[in-house]
């Protein structure tokens, strides 16, 4: 197994830890402490990358790398690093903390009902001509249903994974010009 692999599982455990630090001692668990939450994730991300970019450029050949190839050893450990974090938010939120989801569920549920309560908001709902012949149990059952599909372990796995490879590819980019021109002194690109 190639060493910035191994990295990147390190960075995972040290993200997981991390996580899990912050649920049982009950820190940034509100909706500020979730974008820290996020931030902590990014970080470890792209530690993950630079340290075993690092580590596999020391052990290169400066003359045989291309660009290239330096991106993709970045995106390699980058990727690992993406899919175990993305199989461990579904496993947190759906066997950790699943009162998360129901939490944002029930506040969700409380601002639609407030909504469909008031009479100048529900006015301008039914401006929208898909609302304009539905009952007010309708809106709500509608409404709930998008709620109920955004607050569920598998969607928020999903869009957790697709946000970490564009990352991913962003940073292996950016990586590899900062190393080979910086760091290297690489002039080829």
């Amino acid at each position: 197994m190639r060493i910035s692999l191994k990295i990147a599982i390190l960075f995972v455990g040290i993200w997981f830890t991390g996580k899990m630090l912050f649920f049982y001692t009950q820190i940034l668990q509100d909706e500020l402490g979730v974008k820290y939450q996020v931030m902590w994730n990014i970080l470890c991300l792209l530690l993950a990358m630079t340290f075993g970019t690092i580590a596999e450029k020391r052990k290169e050949n400066r003359l045989e790398s291309s660009a290239l190839g330096d991106i993709k050893n970045t995106l390699g450990g980058g990727l690992v690093y993406t899919v175990l974090v993305a199989g461990l938010i579904y496993l947190y939120y759906a066997k950790i903390d699943p009162s998360y989801n129901a939490t944002q569920l029930a506040k969700a549920e409380q601002v639609v009902s407030q909504t469909l309560n008031d009479p100048e908001k529900l006015k301008e709902l039914r401006q929208d001509p898909e609302m304009e012949v539905l009952t007010k149990k309708e809106i709500y059952n509608k409404a709930m249903s998008n709620y109920h599909s955004m607050f569920n372990p598998a969607s928020t796995m999903t869009i957790s994974l697709l946000g970490m490879l564009v990352l991913s590819t962003v940073n292996a980019i950016i990586l590899t010009v900062i190393f080979r021109r910086i760091l290297f002194k690489q002039r080829t690109l």
